[in-house]
């Protein structure tokens, strides 16, 4: 599968032609909310968590959330326990409405692989060993100058590990994470059903890890918004960071209000 493209995406969305018929699809980090040097340090602006729910009632309930962090955690940061969303990067997934239908647990060695990550980078200054359900997450953002130090250990970790894991880089992260689902077969799942089945989805993400989402949106006709990215992508849009989404998101609200009344 081709995840990128060299063509560069459009400077910004333009809105929907019919938006009461879009499913949203929205990432975390980066994309809702700025990134901050320790993954529990983000801030949610207060306003936000108001802004989604409001979008979402406007889109009968078509807007889910996907992200790496996990269901716990998302909820914990917007309060939103019957939001759709997939945690983990899709290993967890939550339908409209709050009923969850998948979930991980950690497999067998990964209790070892956490001490293993923990040993291997508790002298290196910066570097932040975070755990999530099946994954261990190794963030270099506050110390950029450990990039390499932290790609050797997620290489050590993933033959440690043997074939049951893999490793999902990202934005100064590299993820040890057992063989599962990703992003995109988590809005693929989620498009199978109501609300979101027999609409256009459109999918707002920064990272690599959106890439997946951006294709299968592409499949089902719809499209991609990549946030603050330099890279090849195959988002067809752009914003540059999430105070633009914030915006995008609140104009888009008012829209479908608009169309509706």
């Amino acid at each position: 599968m081709t995840l990128a493209t060299d063509t560069p995406p459009a400077p910004l969305p333009p809105p929907p032609a019919a938006p009461s018929s879009i499913a949203l699809f929205l990432d975390v980090d980066g994309t809702l909310l700025e990134f901050a040097p320790d993954p529990d340090g983000v801030v949610v602006d207060a306003a936000l968590p108001a802004l989604v729910d409001r979008l979402e009632a406007a889109l009968g309930g078509a807007l889910a959330v996907l992200s790496g962090r996990s269901l716990q955690r998302i909820d914990e940061l917007l309060g939103l326990p019957n939001l759709a969303a997939a945690g983990s990067h899709g290993a967890e997934l939550r339908r409209s409405g709050g009923a969850v239908v998948r979930t991980v647990r950690d497999s067998d060695g990964m209790s070892a692989l956490r001490a293993y990550a923990t040993a291997l980078l508790a002298d290196h200054a910066g570097v932040v060993v975070e755990h999530k359900p099946d994954a261990i997450a190794l963030h270099w953002r506050a110390a950029p100058t450990m990039a390499a130090v932290v790609d050797d250990a997620a290489q050590r970790l993933v033959r440690a590990g043997g074939s049951g894991y893999r490793l999902q880089h990202g934005d100064c992260v590299v993820e040890l994470r057992g063989v599962g689902a990703d992003k995109g077969d988590a809005l693929r799942a989620l498009m199978q059903q109501a609300p979101f089945a027999g609409r256009t989805p459109w999918m707002v993400g920064d990272d690599l890890t959106d890439e997946h989402a951006f294709v299968a949106a592409e499949r089902f006709g719809g499209c991609g918004v990549v946030v603050g990215a330099r890279r090849p992508t195959r988002a067809r849009y752009a914003l540059p960071d999430p105070a633009a989404v914030h915006r995008w998101l609140a104009a888009l609200a008012t829209q479908v209000q608009e169309a509706s009344a």
